[in-house]
């Protein structure tokens, strides 16, 4: 008899983390130039939840972006170049043109003392024009790891800001973290229809990404880094927060270092690191998706 050959042992399934939100095209005038003389456009992909989707499948976890699409050219240019990066678009709903438009916006990128721009157009884009159950969450959050949205994305119209919480808590009953950006955009709506779609979101999340001025803004919360940090656990009820320091004033020349303080109460910071701003805008959500994927691992 020949002899029998071992069972090649199955790799280690790798964590999934769940991302929802709008994707868009992003329109960019080379060399720093202004929109107002520009004769040529840069394009490439943008979106909150996209760009730490993207960061999370760079870093090796497995990321599930769930959006609402238009099936057209400028929706097959956003897919194509996320699954370049290892995106997993399965649970993207693709629609026709007459259900909505790709969102896009242009950035006038800055060069001092000149402040970066950016200028939107996303106006009954495909995604802001979504309808309740059009998602089916049980499914999607089916052996995922962790759930990541920004606080964009409940911005984008009404629909999005209560299929926003329908995931949240789709997510808290399927045992999935909940991962929370207090991103807060003024051209999207006024800080009190923030204060109001935040309060509400609270509760149901375990680890908030913020700033001192957005816990101040939208919770009343005061005080330095860790002061705010902790204060944010206790009256939120969230598990973790976490920050970040800057130094610099400078378009290009930054320090930067990232802390978290969870249940233990130990507060976790990296050293102030020096960098050169290439591109700046993604940098808070790629930040994000470093912070996920060293917590799940």
């Amino acid at each position: 008899m020949g002899e029998v050959q071992p069972m090649a042992e199955e790799a280690p399934k790798r964590p999934r983390v769940v991302c929802f939100g709008e994707g868009m095209v992003r329109l960019t005038p080379p060399r720093n130039e202004r929109l107002e003389r520009t004769i040529s456009l840069d394009l490439s992909p943008g979106g909150a939840e996209l760009n730490t989707a993207v960061t999370l499948a760079c870093l090796g976890l497995e990321a599930t972006w769930v959006s609402r699409m238009p099936d057209n050219g400028m929706g097959q240019f956003l897919a194509r170049q996320s699954r370049a990066h290892g995106v997993d678009l399965s649970h993207v709903r693709w629609v026709s043109e007459d259900e909505g438009r790709m969102g896009l916006y242009c950035l006038e990128e800055g060069a001092d003392p000149r402040p970066s721009s950016v200028l939107y157009d996303r106006k009954d884009s495909a995604f802001a024009r979504l309808r309740p159950g059009e998602f089916d969450w049980p499914d999607i959050f089916s052996g995922a790891s962790a759930f990541h949205i920004s606080g964009i994305t409940p911005a984008v119209s009404e629909g999005a800001r209560a299929e926003s919480m329908t995931a949240i808590q789709a997510a808290n009953h399927a045992s999935v973290p909940v991962f929370f950006d207090l991103n807060y955009r003024s051209k999207l709506w006024t800080e009190a229809e923030a204060r109001h779609s935040f309060m509400e979101i609270a509760p149901f999340v375990d680890i908030m990404f913020a700033s001192r001025g957005g816990l101040q803004t939208f919770f009343g919360i005061e005080g330095e880094h860790e002061t705010a940090m902790a204060a944010a656990l206790n009256k939120l009820g969230i598990a973790v927060c976490v920050m970040t320091g800057k130094r610099g004033k400078r378009s290009r020349s930054l320090k930067l270092s990232g802390m978290a303080l969870g249940p233990s109460g130990q507060l976790h910071q990296t050293d102030m690191t020096e960098i050169e701003v290439i591109d700046r805008l993604g940098g808070g959500d790629a930040f994000a998706g470093g912070f996920i994927a060293g917590y799940i691992e």
